[in-house]
């Protein structure tokens, strides 16, 4: 058996459930998928139907299927005959999508594929601060609570959208 067989995942979860692969007939366990009420992403780019084009480095694509709703944050919205996947990335019908919210530089301190790198002092700065909730609200204050989206990015990248 293979997976969780003989942990104590047997004893505490009956969600999971013990079956014969019907593949290679050794018996596995399996879980129910996981249906969240919404999925909230940062995309690349986007059309004005709603299509989107995120990183397919990520795990967006499943956290999109999986569920009911998605709002989706992206660098900018371009031409529908523009919205091409270039590798690294991938394409997301509107039919998966419900909300579309220009947010340029919406990942910051992470990544956009294709736009901008990792804020390595930025998240430097904020994993020293979170070391105690003193420091987490003083981060807030600093750069979270009370600020603009403009604010926010002149304070941390220097640039105003």
């Amino acid at each position: 058996m293979l997976g969780f067989s003989g942990t104590d995942y047997e004893k505490v979860r009956e969600d999971f459930r013990k079956v014969t692969d019907p593949y290679t007939g050794h018996e596995i366990f399996v879980v129910p998928p996981i249906r969240p009420d919404w999925a909230a992403i940062h995309a690349i780019r986007a059309d004005e139907r709603g299509n989107i084009v995120c990183s397919a480095l990520e795990s967006d694509r499943l956290a999109v299927l999986a569920a009911r709703r998605t709002i989706v944050t992206v660098e900018e919205v371009v031409p529908e005959e523009s919205l091409v996947a270039r590798p690294g990335e991938i394409y997301l019908s509107a039919l998966h999508i419900d909300t579309v919210v220009v947010a340029p530089r919406g990942a910051h301190p992470s990544a956009c594929v294709h736009a901008y790198g990792i804020d390595r002092a930025h998240v430097e700065t904020y994993l020293a601060a979170a070391k105690t909730e003193e420091g987490f609200q003083e981060y807030l204050d600093r750069f979270v609570r009370g600020m603009t989206e403009e604010e926010y990015l002149a304070r941390t990248c220097g640039k105003a959208v």
